[in-house]
């Protein structure tokens, strides 16, 4: 029984893919396809919701600043 397992066989998925070469390192997709559209668009539209809300925090703390100097 202990040779049968220790036989060869057939590897799973992903002990191959470990195996196998490397994939190729891909940049960000073109602008120009459906996917390379909705990825720039959504990067941009968590870069502006980013630059807003640190706009909003330090005019907050500009005006409560300036209310109440401490």
């Amino acid at each position: 029984t202990l040779p049968a397992l220790a036989a060869p066989g057939p590897l799973p998925r992903r002990v191959a893919a470990l195996l196998g070469p490397e994939p190729a390192a891909r940049a960000w997709p073109s602008l120009f396809t459906t996917a390379g559209l909705a990825v720039w668009t959504a990067a941009t539209g968590a870069a502006l919701s980013a630059m807003f809300s640190a706009n909003s925090a330090l005019t907050l703390a500009f005006l409560l600043h300036a209310a109440a100097p401490l």
